[in-house]
């Protein structure tokens, strides 16, 4: 049985890097005057169906509908390992990510992966 994943923040993300040499993928957050940037780290990264941004995101285990759409895409006969099958609900709609891990913290600067995992850490265990 996959995590129970349920996060959100009213914050604006973006799609800042994706790394096809390790298939991760990081959305950022700024850093403001007043807030620590928080980034949104995939690894593993098998499918996704995604925007550029994200105003109020919040990222949810997939619902069955959701994940029947990735499991029938037929990208992911190569997987190796277990997957996460997470939506990215927003503003306009959902996305959707298949990974085999997902981080969440805060980093100072410029956005990067190697930030302070504070706010959730999963890893597929299906």
């Amino acid at each position: 049985m996959q995590n129970v994943i349920d996060w959100a923040s009213s914050r604006t993300f973006s799609v800042w890097k994706y790394g096809i040499g390790h298939s991760q993928l990081l959305l950022a957050s700024q850093e403001t005057a007043t807030e620590t940037g928080l980034g949104v780290h995939f690894e593993a990264v098998e499918y996704m169906r995604l925007i550029r941004t994200f105003k109020n995101l919040r990222i949810t285990t997939a619902d069955e509908q959701h994940i029947h759409e990735v499991e029938t895409s037929g990208t992911l006969a190569h997987a190796l390992r277990p997957l996460l099958v997470l939506a990215l609900h927003h503003d306009h709609g959902v996305g959707l990510i298949a990974c085999s891990r997902l981080r969440i913290g805060q980093f100072h600067g410029e956005p990067t992966s190697n930030f302070d995992t504070l706010q959730l850490h999963s890893t597929a265990t299906r």
